[in-house]
């Protein structure tokens, strides 16, 4: 699958756009939180499935998968074979801190509180929308964009590395992204942690985050060719891969 880097920047680009417009002008949110509100409470709050499975065991995994490629890039300064892998390691590892990283700060500037805090589900605030005034007596939420939700989606890093070293696994690894990312939102609307439109961002965000990281390790992306098993496959890639 070749690299398109205008596809790369329009379609999520459009996609938000679409689908931007239609949290706004419809209560999917409600909808889908309504959903998981059932006899006075979210279905999934210290739910062992959404809470230990999901979230605490999800929050491991993007853990875990950091953790790694800090190790690999430690390790390669001493193993010359891991060498070829350490910009590699070090693109993964800045994708999921700053995609998390700049998920987290806008969380603490947009004010918008979580759906069990709200009066309809329970809580005690009236719902806020994101381009209007909070009181400044309700106290500073941080529950948009989704946290939890970004370290799956910061993993579109694999993506991109995949289009260099095996090109035939990059739509396998995107639909799996984009899976876990879903999972994880779905623990936490389950839980009343989060509506879909706050998960909705994250992708956005992270998606963006791993492409503009794409460039300044597009040369070592491109060595990954030269290590690939399919080489002759990947090198048909390459000009498209250019930004």
């Amino acid at each position: 699958m070749p690299f398109s880097l205008h596809k790369a920047l329009i379609i999520p680009l459009f996609i938000s756009t679409l689908v931007g417009l239609l949290f706004l002008l419809t209560p999917l949110d409600f909808m889908v939180g309504d959903f998981f509100f059932r006899y006075g409470e979210f279905i999934g709050r210290d739910s062992w499935w959404a809470d230990r499975l999901i979230h605490k065991g999800g929050g491991k995994l993007i853990f875990t998968i950091a953790l790694a490629s800090l190790l690999m890039a430690i390790a390669s300064l001493k193993i010359p074979h891991l060498r070829p892998y350490r910009q590699v390691a070090l693109y993964i590892l800045l994708c999921i801190a700053l995609g998390t990283g700049l998920v987290n700060l806008l969380k603490h500037i947009t004010n918008m509180d979580c759906p069990w805090d709200l009066t309809r589900y329970g809580g005690h605030v009236t719902f806020y929308g994101l381009w209007r005034d909070k009181p400044e007596y309700l106290g500073i939420s941080q529950c948009f964009p989704g946290g939890h939700s970004s370290g799956a989606f910061s993993l579109f890093s694999l993506y991109f590395v995949c289009l260099h070293y095996k090109p035939r696994w990059a739509s396998s690894i995107l639909t799996v992204v984009i899976s876990l990312g879903t999972l994880f939102g779905l623990g936490q609307w389950a839980r009343g942690a989060h509506f879909p439109s706050h998960d909705f961002s994250s992708a956005i965000i992270c998606w963006y985050v791993c492409l503009a990281l794409y460039f300044p390790f597009h040369k070592a992306l491109t060595g990954l060719a030269r290590l690939s098993p399919s080489r002759d496959e990947t090198t048909l890639h390459l000009k498209s891969l250019e930004p």
